[in-house]
């Protein structure tokens, strides 16, 4: 087993305005000094980069945008070019959260372009892969994973992939209304994530080889402070892509802490 460091993000989504990420990114940076086994990340809205940036600057925490543009530069009203996001001292970006895939309608092709566009300018993406509830009740998890990991990834060879992040964020267990209308929204099990991200590893070993074994993989889905510690200590995750918990600092450090 390949020992690796233990990756936290905190996608806040549109949750958060400028002054709120101020405040919070402050306090992070007051809490966590003293980390050594742990990357962390952050991923505020794109209004609120160069503020967060500034603030993290000297701290153990990194900068993530929440997406990205496939094209770097012209005349694509809206978009944001991944050159801009350098230069803001962006490290991550997170790319095919299930909200663009099934709200907001991106597809593989469309996620595969931006990916190859992020590793062209040095920023690292974090891959967001996951079924939705009734995909997994017709028995098409893995199937559907495979699908997303494979078209993402199309053309990825074995030197781009080792600057890559896997998370896997099962549609159901994402704390959004826009994605889970009605009913209990709750986290996928130690169990259900650890056989996922098996999975997850094991396609990748066939596709990369034995490179496949260092890609990091992040369960994201409703992590809180209550399940952190039971996820995380599964040998397969190697870190968490938090939500709603990361808009409070309280439960953030807290499954930080856990590790």
């Amino acid at each position: 087993m390949i020992s690796m460091q233990t990756i936290i993000g905190g996608n806040w989504k549109m949750q958060l305005g400028i002054k709120e990420s101020i405040q919070l990114a402050k306090t992070l940076v007051s809490s966590l000094q003293d980390l050594e086994r742990v990357k962390i990340y952050v991923a505020p809205s794109f209004v609120a980069l160069p503020e967060v940036a500034t603030i993290i600057q000297n701290s153990p925490i990194k900068l993530a945008a929440q997406n990205m543009s496939e094209y770097e530069s012209g005349a694509y009203t809206g978009e944001i070019s991944p050159l801009w996001l350098k230069e803001l001292g962006c490290e991550y970006v997170i790319l095919g959260h299930s909200e663009r895939r099934r709200i907001l309608g991106e597809s593989n092709e469309l996620i595969n372009k931006k990916v190859h566009n992020a590793l062209k300018y040095g920023l690292k993406p974090i891959l967001c892969i996951g079924e939705s509830a009734s995909e997994r009740s017709s028995g098409k998890v893995k199937e559907v994973n495979a699908r997303q990991l494979e078209k993402s990834l199309k053309d990825i060879d074995s030197d781009q992939i080792k600057n890559i992040i896997i998370a896997y964020e099962p549609v159901w267990a994402i704390n959004s209304r826009g994605l889970n209308p009605t009913g209990e929204i709750v986290p996928a099990t130690p169990k259900q994530a650890e056989e996922m991200h098996n999975f997850i590893q094991q396609w990748l070993v066939s596709a990369y080889g034995n490179i496949g074994k260092e890609i990091p993989l992040q369960y994201g889905g409703s992590v809180k402070p209550e399940n952190a510690k039971d996820l995380l200590s599964i040998s397969s995750i190697h870190g968490a892509l938090v939500g709603g918990a990361s808009l409070n600092s309280t439960d953030f450090v807290q499954i930080i802490r856990s590790i």
